[in-house]
């Protein structure tokens, strides 16, 4: 299957902030615009049928979700420093190890993760296989402070392929730049008359790096847009400090690199929706548990209660609130609906260090 989507050369941004295409390198992945669609098929679970959706779910035949869109300047940054391996690491589940996998393949860059424990769930072990099938050598790190530990020799060795790292949740500013592009996509697709101008973008968040960037681009647009997060992470990892800290980040990056047309006259708006965590990452609700069926029906591909579920739950709150009655609320999918096949002999090349993971009960 051909990576690069046909026919699509250049990204919005760099129209936009031209200074951009002369400092950055950047390479076509996602199949671009991903539809708005109007979530008419969960009015009734939520209590109103005026919500939308963006479907990044479909953001590449491959595997899509929020990190495509990311990838399309962080793994042209990869092939530009000439790197051969991506480490990374992440949760059994993560969609951003699944990524890097599916896409560094793609590109010929072999990957290594390292996975730390989460809730095992059936969406877990799908994961666990659709990694192994890409290839991607995977590790296990265990707790926190163990996946640190291992993902730093995963670093270390084989350092002469020329390793590069992407942080867990790939939140980087360069790789911001990809929800950037998507702020001025939707701009079109709102002239266009697809959907009103959203009052509020609502989506889930742990390193932050999407709703970072959709606050930034929203306000650089002159849109009054409220981008609230529904938090998916530890608050330790997730709240008002370290999301400020990276749309600082990315918003110092834009203004070094493109300091002339780089003015925004709003500042970034942006929240947190605190109340679908439960125990904590990959941890289940009842409310999670029952919501799965919701991003079926939007969907049509099975949800799980890390990031798709939770969403949902945070949505049907953030609808139901006085203040957001009569506004127009777009939900942002941010998981992928393609999903890598798994090889017929994946559960056989799992590492035997994670082969309890497919024998474990599911908590979901």
């Amino acid at each position: 299957m051909q990576v690069a989507p046909p026919g699509r050369t250049r990204p919005q941004l760099f129209d936009a902030l031209p200074a951009l295409a002369d400092a950055l390198p950047w390479r076509p992945l996602v199949h671009a615009p991903t539809p708005i669609e109007h979530a008419s098929a969960i009015a009734g679970w939520l209590g109103r049928d005026d919500v939308w959706m963006k479907r990044d779910d479909l953001a590449s035949p491959l595997y899509g979700g929020n990190k495509v869109r990311r990838y399309e300047f962080l793994l042209a940054e990869v092939v530009a420093r000439g790197a051969r391996r991506i480490v990374t690491a992440g949760g059994l589940a993560s969609t951003q190890v699944t990524a890097t996998a599916v896409f560094g393949q793609a590109l010929g860059l072999a990957v290594r993760a390292v996975l730390f424990d989460q809730p095992i769930t059936k969406y877990a072990k799908e994961a666990l296989l659709m990694d192994v099938s890409t290839g991607a050598e995977l590790i296990w790190g265990g707790g926190y402070l163990t996946t640190v530990l291992r993902t730093l020799r995963g670093l270390l060795r084989d350092r002469r392929d020329g390793n590069y790292f992407i942080m867990p949740g790939a939140s980087s500013p360069t790789a911001n730049l990809g929800y950037l592009d998507a702020a001025l996509e939707l701009a079109a697709q709102v002239e266009r008359g697809e959907m009103p101008r959203p009052d509020a973008i609502v989506l889930p968040t742990g390193s932050s790096g999407t709703l970072a960037a959709l606050a930034l681009g929203t306000a650089w647009l002159g849109w009054d847009t409220e981008i609230i997060g529904v938090r998916i992470a530890p608050r330790l990892l997730c709240n008002r400090f370290t999301i400020g800290n990276v749309v600082r980040a990315t918003d110092r990056f834009l203004r070094v690199r493109e300091p002339v047309r780089w003015r925004r006259s709003r500042p970034a708006r942006w929240s947190l929706y605190h109340g679908a965590i439960g125990a904590g990452y990959g941890y289940p609700t009842p409310e999670a548990i029952e919501a799965i069926d919701r991003v079926n029906a939007l969907t049509g591909q099975p949800g799980e209660v890390t990031y798709s579920a939770k969403a949902l739950v945070g949505l049907r709150a953030i609808a139901q609130e006085p203040r957001w009655r009569g506004k127009t609320l777009l939900v942002w999918n941010t998981l992928s609906t393609p999903r890598p096949p798994v090889a017929a002999d994946a559960p056989e090349r799992v590492p035997q260090r994670l082969r309890w993971v497919l024998e474990a009960p599911e908590v979901a």
